[in-house]
């Protein structure tokens, strides 16, 4: 594993950081799918023992921080910067909101601290209400007493709402979506720019873009690498364009299987900035320029859109949509209508409520989406 410095937080972290959003899972006896805790604690513990050292989870990331604090025991803790997020929604009004939030964390977590704190996707929306709650004055607070060590924040927003964020707290790490896809869209290029500039760490998520960049990718996207590092698969020419640039600190990548997570040490084990030439960069630019003809929605499976109140399954609608583009055989038509629909989860089911739309860090407009997706999975072409 690779090492680099995270500001005052820590001169010797992993640049892989392992997230904990997407931990194995399994499928209970009605048929719902929820983490399988003996896999996932072995997972967390195999990446610790070697050498990962930078944990995510949050608030919102359904029994993500419970399995944590169960494998974080047996002397784990001590070895690892744990993070987590704190929620902002019209149930935080108070300070003492934030507190009931923070000792829940806590005991879900089974620790008396948390090394990196973080106000969870600090969009315009979640802004104001971090202002009207006392959210920063309650990080100051909580800093002050030990029981948080370094306040943060993550966000989907643009450059232009960062600049604002910047000057209103002095922040200790910032986490940020980003990848060679993503170069240009949200924070992109220029926010993390301006975050290393103030000599704030950047952490990279969605690395992967939820997935999309490393597995299942369309032949003339591969096409239009060439033979760049011809013996690296999918995902480690994702992770290069990352840990190539000095301004990434930690990228921040989920695995929901061992062979997963293997693949991602295996990566990183050779992690470092510039190894990209800038021909290199032209490559990256030419894939991204063929990506863009195929991402029909840009959802990246966050899940922040769940649950709908009609029972649309938005997420996997919009996966199976952009799945044909790649699947010439209709398959992907096919699962939506024998499954999505039988099961009465399929975009017909909007009534255009659009509950889900200031929760999406993507800006999606889904209503508007949910009827395309459905149109494009019930045509026969």
């Amino acid at each position: 594993m690779q090492y680099v410095s995270l500001g005052n937080i820590s001169s010797k972290v992993s640049r892989f950081g392992l997230g904990c959003m997407r931990l194995p899972q399994r499928t209970l006896e009605d048929g719902k799918r929820d983490i399988d805790d003996e896999a996932a604690i072995e997972l967390i513990r195999y990446a610790i023992d070697h050498g990962v050292n930078y944990l995510d989870t949050a608030y919102a990331y359904g029994r993500s921080e419970e399995v944590l604090g169960k494998a974080l025991q047996d002397g784990y803790r001590e070895k690892v910067i744990l993070v987590t997020k704190l929620p902002l929604s019209e149930k935080t009004q108070t300070k003492a909101d934030l507190q009931a939030l923070l000792d829940e964390e806590l005991k879900r977590l089974q620790t008396d601290y948390i090394d990196v704190y973080m106000l969870h996707n600090l969009h315009k929306g979640t802004w104001r209400i971090a202002q009207s709650s006392g959210a920063l004055d309650f990080l100051t607070e909580q800093k002050a007493k030990g029981v948080i060590r370094h306040p943060a924040f993550s966000v989907h927003e643009r450059p232009d709402h960062l600049k604002e964020l910047l000057n209103a707290y002095p922040w200790e790490l910032i986490m940020v979506q980003y990848n060679y896809l993503d170069k240009f869209n949200q924070m992109g290029q220029e926010g993390v720019r301006l975050i290393a500039s103030r000599g704030i760490p950047v952490v990279a998520m969605e690395p992967l873009h939820g997935g999309l960049l490393g597995l299942d990718v369309p032949q003339d996207v591969i096409n239009a690498f060439g033979d760049f590092y011809p013996e690296a698969n999918q995902a480690e020419k994702a992770f290069m364009w990352l840990y190539n640039q000095p301004e990434v600190a930690v990228v921040l990548s989920g695995s929901s299987s061992m062979e997963q997570l293997q693949d991602s040490l295996r990566i990183f084990a050779k992690a470092q900035t510039g190894v990209l030439t800038p021909e290199d960069e032209l490559v990256y630019d030419r894939v991204r320029a063929v990506w863009s003809t195929k991402v029909k929605v840009p959802c990246t499976n966050c899940q922040y859109c769940l649950p709908c109140p009609s029972g649309v399954n938005i997420p996997e609608v919009f996966r199976l949509y952009n799945e044909t583009e790649r699947d010439a055989s209709r398959a992907q038509r096919w699962l939506y209508q024998a499954i999505l629909a039988n099961s009465q989860e399929d975009a017909t089911r909007c009534v255009g409520c659009k509950l889900c739309e200031p929760k999406c860090p993507q800006f999606i407009a889904i209503a508007e989406k949910l009827k395309e997706a459905h149109e494009g999975l019930v045509s026969r072409r």
